[in-house]
């Protein structure tokens, strides 16, 4: 997203207002950003979502999403979810004068991770006679099972 690392004042306060701004309207799951919620393009296309999931889920033939096929494809609605609260958080990270980690407990972004469910659901609602969000979850494990893993089907 475009965070740095400085003791720099100003380019802390960069941080700190591309915080703000990506987090409102949850503009990150957007591939592109507009300056109002009906300017952003792609929701849930922002390509940061498809290599967080292939880092954990498709990295390595022992990871989960390779291993288990039968309930990653499609990818679920929930590990979806829980990706974009695990991507929130990072981004909190960056609320302070430096980057702090923050503990990703479910204390802390249980809520997030409904609101990120609900709004997976309303997506699912309002798309439902052209069944986008089921493509798109299948497209989600497609992609990491053949693109970011070369994996040969034929052996």
């Amino acid at each position: 997203y475009g965070f740095q690392t400085s003791a720099d004042k100003s380019i802390q306060e960069k941080n700190r207002l591309l915080v703000s701004e990506i987090k409102q309207d949850a503009s990150f799951v957007f591939c592109t950003r507009g300056a109002t919620l009906d300017d952003h393009k792609g929701i849930y296309a922002n390509p940061a979502i498809q290599q967080v999931i292939n880092e954990v889920l498709f990295k390595n033939k022992a990871d989960g999403g390779l291993i288990w096929s039968t309930g990653y494809n499609p990818f679920p609605k929930a590990g979806f979810a829980l990706v974009l609260t695990a991507m929130e958080c990072a981004i909190d990270e960056w609320t302070s004068e430096t980057r702090e980690q923050i503990s990703f407990k479910e204390d802390n972004y249980a809520s997030v991770f409904e609101n990120h469910l609900a709004s997976l659901n309303d997506f699912d609602r309002a798309t439902t006679k052209h069944k986008l969000l089921p493509k798109l979850m299948k497209e989600v494990y497609k992609i990491g099972w053949y693109v970011h893993n070369n994996v040969d089907t034929c052996n």
